[in-house]
């Protein structure tokens, strides 16, 4: 279960179009014979447009507002493609990271960093 703030994170996380704002909503329900519903909710606005996406699943709701903006570009449209290619890969890492998958390898600055030679304690520059 997601918070607000995390949902909210996810949703600007996974953005990468011209947005002025976006809201990320998490909505519970309990009713009082025990059944429980959560809701997210995100939405983008761009200009006069709002894009808006509902879901049971926090990353099936910023897919579909994803969605939801690439349906209205004018075909064919780059931006949508890259918001759309960017979404999927920012939402694709934050499932890795919830599941517990290994961290993805540190890059060849890390590594060299890593092996620099160290000369009484201090590293040259």
């Amino acid at each position: 279960m997601f918070t607000a703030l995390q949902l909210s994170q996810l949703a600007a996380a996974a953005w990468s179009g011209p947005a002025a704002a976006h809201f990320a909503t998490v909505s519970h329900y309990q009713a009082p014979d025990g059944y429980a519903r959560t809701q997210y909710s995100v939405s983008y606005h761009v200009g006069t447009v709002c894009h808006l996406a509902q879901a049971s699943c926090p990353f099936e709701a910023v897919a579909a507002a994803v969605r939801t903006f690439a349906a209205v570009q004018p075909h064919p449209s780059l931006t949508a493609a890259l918001v759309v290619v960017h979404a999927a890969r920012a939402l694709r890492k934050a499932a890795a990271a919830f599941s517990g998958a290994p961290l993805p390898r540190p890059g060849f600055a890390a590594r060299a960093r890593r092996r620099r030679p160290v000369v009484s304690g201090l590293r040259r520059a």
